[in-house]
């Protein structure tokens, strides 16, 4: 069918994804260098380097990634389906009706999908000023109908799409790209194992198969939410709790959230997952205020991973989950790491929505990353949390203690509250407490609960440092 895919796309050989080849312009030179092509991603730089972040070249005919583009052909009943790479060409991983494996970018069908960052369906092209003067619509094939979602990354940008195209006119109902997208999360699941250092841990296991169980997990409702409390040192008294999800699987039991957290991750199932947890905790904290006179001012902690905050409706779901429960946004801190932060400006606003709202954000494992102290000047930041492996090491005249005085002191000018993490013993206790550290949490004063378990803990009263 796309005999011209073959003349125009291979005639020179396998092209570099995403190099710098020497017979190509530079990407940024001719954006718009055909009438139906896309403007570049509005941060084509961070999307190229996370497309060089990845070894797609052994991506090439993958056989789960082919068996999911056989999936979309068949269940859609098109003659021409594939998942792309998009780098200075668009790059074929698994195909269906499509001969090559890579296509110049001014040939290419998805340059909007990757633009735009959501799915594109047109249901004709020719009645679609993006499509309309495509060299592929106008001549051979004449493709007349086209839909793409994006394969987002867990830095929230397009690394390519999966695509259906079709030669005669036809509508994509709302069914048929929601079975897209979920095809693209499987996908990017199976690219993420191929990002540098990305699949550390995962090495053997099924990552695709536990994927889209933990993906039903999370629709039948088997996440279990956990909560550990955090002590306020100065007035005695439980402060409030960060919530820490489980999962309640049917065979395998009760699972801590390293057995599946890194697949979520993989698998693009980190929002989904977030959201779920938020909901609950936000919920769960609400009811225990109104329950409890002693915990009327009980605020909840809730770990937020980079890929929540470049989702465009994180903002939103924050808001959500708050209005839904009747909890004050003061009572709701979220807990981001040094890696939740590397979106820089593309995180910026949200963290200043969501603060301008009242709502807490605390840098979590301080002191682990090399450039925490940047974050805390360019970030709109409440609160730090010690790692716990600085606590261990506490006493003794340790370089720990020198490191975690100049941390808790440093966030204190800063106007920052600071939660040791990690306090197992007396004997840390009492070094948090001559570091001036406010807040506490560790196994010392209780271990992460059940929600039901909590509620009892709760009614046995105020709980005494």
């Amino acid at each position: 069918m796309f005999q011209e895919f073959a003349v125009r796309g291979d005639a020179a050989g396998p092209v570099p994804i995403a190099g710098e080849p020497a017979t190509h312009p530079a990407p940024h030179a001719a954006p718009h260098a055909a009438p139906h092509l896309a403007p570049l991603h509005p941060q084509e730089d961070d999307r190229r380097a996370s497309v060089l972040s990845y070894r797609v070249e052994d991506a090439v005919d993958d056989p789960s990634l082919q068996a999911l583009v056989t999936a979309v052909s068949r269940v859609l009943d098109v003659p021409v389906a594939g998942i792309v790479v998009m780098g200075l060409e668009q790059h074929y991983l698994a195909r269906v009706g499509v001969p090559v494996v890579n296509l110049p970018r001014e040939l290419s069908l998805c340059t909007h999908t990757v633009h735009d960052a959501r799915p594109v369906v047109v249901a004709d092209t020719r009645a679609d000023a993006r499509f309309a003067t495509h060299p592929l619509v106008v001549g051979e094939p004449q493709v007349r109908a086209y839909a793409g979602v994006p394969l987002l990354t867990r830095d929230g940008l397009p690394l390519g799409t999966l695509c259906a195209v079709d030669v005669r006119p036809r509508d994509f109902t709302a069914e048929d790209v929601a079975l897209m997208q979920q095809l693209a999360r499987a996908a990017t699941g199976v690219l993420e194992l191929l990002r540098h250092n990305a699949g550390a841990g995962l090495a053997g296991r099924d990552v695709l198969g536990e994927g889209l169980r933990l993906r039903r997990g999370i629709d039948d409702g088997e996440l279990r939410v956990h909560y550990q409390p955090v002590l306020d040192l100065q007035r005695g008294r439980l402060a409030g709790v960060e919530a820490l999800v489980r999962w309640q699987h049917p065979e395998r039991g009760l699972l801590p959230p390293a057995a599946f957290v890194p697949v979520a991750e993989v698998s693009n199932l980190v929002v989904a997952l977030g959201r779920e947890v938020l909901g609950a905790a936000c919920r769960q904290v609400a009811r225990w205020r109104r329950a409890h006179p002693h915990a009327s001012d009980l605020t909840v902690a809730v770990n937020v991973s980079g890929r929540q905050l470049v989702d465009p409706d994180f903002a939103a779901t924050v808001e959500e989950a708050l209005a839904g429960s009747g909890l004050p946004p003061s009572a709701l801190t979220l807990e981001l790491t040094e890696t939740a932060l590397v979106g820089g400006d593309r995180v910026q606003p949200v963290l200043q929505r969501l603060r301008a709202r009242g709502v807490r954000l605390a840098l979590d494992d301080f002191g682990t990353g090399y450039s925490s102290l940047a974050y805390l000047r360019d970030f709109p930041v409440d609160e730090v949390k010690i790692d716990r492996g600085f606590t261990t090491a506490l006493g003794g005249g340790s370089p720990s203690d020198v490191i975690t005085a100049a941390a808790v002191g440093l966030a204190h000018e800063l106007g920052c509250d600071v939660v040791v993490e990690g306090v197992e013993d007396r004997l840390q206790l009492e070094h948090v407490r001559r570091l001036g550290a406010r807040y506490a949490q560790g196994y010392l004063f209780s271990r992460p609960r059940s929600a039901e378990d909590f509620t009892r803990y709760l009614a046995e009263g105020p709980q005494p440092v």
